[in-house]
């Protein structure tokens, strides 16, 4: 299976050593809520009284996003004083492996960590404890043939083209949507979608650029998030891992601005998938 890497060495740092922010700071670009159909979620979590959104106890009190390029991974930590002794790290396939913490270290502070293992396979995009979650396996866009490739982008894009262009959007009416990353994953009742699309327009001195992340279950969007801004600031969205957490699907997603980065939970439900937890954008401040 062929296995995305993560090149998020700037995005990293710029995370552990920059100014405070919250979930609820504006991201990069102008994030705007997209309308979605009616069965499309979109709404998050309500902050906790901190203005932040509670800790995601269901996948325990450890998570870190790897850096493939450096070896390194940026820590979020519910006790920021702990020091777990191993971890288990996933990826895209249904195999997880348990690796060796070998430092962790605060860079420059506690909230933003840096972990390097000493054991962890070659590839791996999400550390946590496996006591609370386990990987499911996840189809790139590469790991298709040919034709089913072309049909997953075909749904994507007849889907995408359904919703409706109001407020911010009307800038983009009409221009095309190319898929940029698009991901399968063997659900039950039936195999879900989860993909990244743009539309782009240029302007004189500069480019914009629409971004959307959706998750579709058959032909209909259950989850649309949507950003638009300048093509080279815009907030974009990368799937990490696909977890099952106490009998539901859970998507672990990051999401990288010009100089933050953020691990975002949609989840689903009974009813509808949601977000149900995002890290604050950056809380190393000069008061650390």
């Amino acid at each position: 299976m062929t296995h995305r890497l993560f090149a998020l060495s700037v995005a990293i740092w710029a995370a552990a050593c920059g100014t405070s922010g919250s979930d609820r700071s504006p991201a990069p670009g102008a994030r705007t809520p997209d309308p979605g159909p009616p069965s499309a979620g979109t709404r998050d979590v309500a902050p906790d009284s901190t203005g932040l959104m509670s800790w995601p106890d269901a996948v325990g009190g450890f998570l870190a996003i790897a850096d493939a390029a450096t070896g390194e991974a940026l820590v979020f930590r519910r006790d920021t004083t702990a020091v777990p002794g191993q971890v288990g790290v996933v990826g895209y396939d249904s195999a997880a492996a348990v690796a060796t913490v070998r430092t962790l270290r605060a860079a420059p502070c506690a909230s933003r960590a840096i972990l390097q293992l000493a054991d962890a396979p070659g590839r791996w995009n999400l550390a946590l404890d496996l006591l609370h979650a386990h990987p499911l396996l996840v189809d790139a866009l590469a790991d298709l043939s040919p034709a089913d490739s072309q049909r997953v982008v075909i749904r994507i894009q007849r889907a995408l083209n359904t919703l409706p262009d109001t407020g911010a959007a009307l800038e983009f009416h009409g221009l095309p949507v190319v898929v940029r990353d698009a991901w399968v994953v063997g659900l039950s009742p039936g195999p879900v979608v989860v993909a990244r699309a743009a539309r782009l327009r240029n302007l004189e001195a500069t480019a914009h650029e629409e971004l959307r992340f959706v998750v579709l279950e058959g032909d209909q969007l259950r989850y649309v998030a949507r950003v638009a801004g300048d093509e080279e600031i815009v907030e974009s969205w990368d799937l990490l891992a696909v977890l099952m957490v106490e009998g539901h699907p859970w998507l672990a997603v990051a999401r990288e601005g010009a100089r933050s980065l953020q691990l975002e939970f949609v989840a689903r439900d009974s009813a509808s998938w949601r977000s149900v937890w995002r890290s604050d954008g950056l809380v190393c401040g000069a008061s650390h």
